[in-house]
């Protein structure tokens, strides 16, 4: 049973880098005159789609504990969500120790929507509420390029529908 779950790292990372929106957009990156303006779409992109579809997109780190080895299922925010890893405390144990990645499988779980990770031959852990630590990282070139090539007002056209697209399947109603 988990007894608790956080998010690990409370600075979220990009998921677009100002690097990586350059590149996309075809613009030398020693062309630093338009970087504060991209940066501005690359916050406003990210905005957009987390609106879109209800959650987060930033990229960053779960973690639930649990008491013992045991099925865990969790609400996958994406498709591509992974177990970055899986740490428990040893009988006797003050630090964790990191679990081999062949002692556990991530699957789809029973209900839509939903991972689950089971194991196999676990180890014995200390008898504590958090004797195991599942960190779980959860992974939007959507609008830049359209906010980047289309400056002027919009008027009518003030969305994108391709990024809608793209983005549906994601989106939490």
């Amino acid at each position: 049973m988990v007894t608790d779950s956080y998010y690990q790292n409370e600075q979220k990372t990009e998921c677009v880098t100002l690097a990586q929106a350059k590149k996309h957009l075809k613009i030398s990156a020693s062309n630093i005159l338009e970087d504060d303006l991209i940066q501005g779409y690359i916050a406003a992109a990210t905005v957009d789609r987390q609106n879109y579809i209800n959650r987060s997109i930033d990229t960053r780190e779960y973690v639930m504990e649990v008491s013992q080895f045991e099925t865990v299922c969790f609400t996958a925010n994406y498709d591509n969500d992974a177990v970055a890893k899986i740490e428990y405390y040893a009988p006797g144990e003050t630090a964790l120790t990191t679990l081999d990645a062949d002692s556990y499988k991530l699957r789809p779980g029973d209900i839509v929507g939903t991972k689950k990770i089971t194991f196999t031959n676990p180890p014995a852990t200390e008898k504590r509420n958090d004797a195991v630590k599942i960190t779980i990282k959860q992974g939007i070139f959507l609008l830049i390029s359209d906010m980047y090539e289309r400056r002027e007002d919009r008027g009518d056209i003030g969305y994108n529908s391709a990024a809608d697209s793209k983005c549906r399947p994601y989106r939490k109603y």
